[in-house]
């Protein structure tokens, strides 16, 4: 199961290296952060570029939620970058599924790429494609899709990068 652990934004690298290093390997399966691919354009060309999808956020897999728990209590005395009275968070199981088949194992929510028709953006590869559906708005000239919030259930947009295909004719 997936915990959420807040921290410091530009900690995020560090909290995962350091609970890498001080919690017990038969507690922590995983510690790792949220990224995606999405195009930008700079140079007069269009480039991908990685980017955090979460910042301020660290996720750990564990199977041994009380005793990652446990570690944690020592490991914020060690580190004091930990400001909340709960350190775990759990993540719905749902939306770790959602995440887990939008991002794969290496948590990179990768491009998607498709055309759009009458405002309407089709994947025919990537992440979204059949998942449409998850779509909120989106913004061409960025050559992103915001995603439902109630992914996360927050209120912060989640990123996904698309890329265009125009089809003869058709302008973007």
């Amino acid at each position: 199961m997936w915990y959420v652990l807040k921290c410091r934004e530009g900690q995020e690298e560090i909290i995962i290296r350091s609970c890498r290093q001080h919690l017990s390997a038969q507690v922590l399966e995983e510690a790792f952060q949220f990224s995606s691919r999405r195009m930008k354009k700079y140079l007069g060309e269009w480039h991908i570029d990685t980017f955090q999808m979460f910042p301020g956020y660290v996720f750990l897999q564990s199977s041994h939620p009380e005793r990652l728990s446990e570690e944690l209590e020592q490991f914020r005395e060690i580190t004091s970058v930990l400001e909340q009275d709960r350190l775990l968070l759990p993540v719905e199981k749902e939306k770790e599924q959602l995440f887990r088949a939008l991002c794969g194992s290496g948590h990179v929510l990768d491009l998607s790429r498709g055309s759009v028709k009458n405002g309407c953006f089709r994947a025919v590869e990537g992440p979204l494609a059949g998942r449409e559906n998850l779509i909120r708005k989106l913004d061409l000239h960025k050559r992103i899709a915001v995603l439902d919030r109630r992914l996360i259930g927050s209120d912060r947009d989640i990123w996904a990068g698309i890329d265009i295909k125009t089809d003869i004719g058709e302008a973007v």
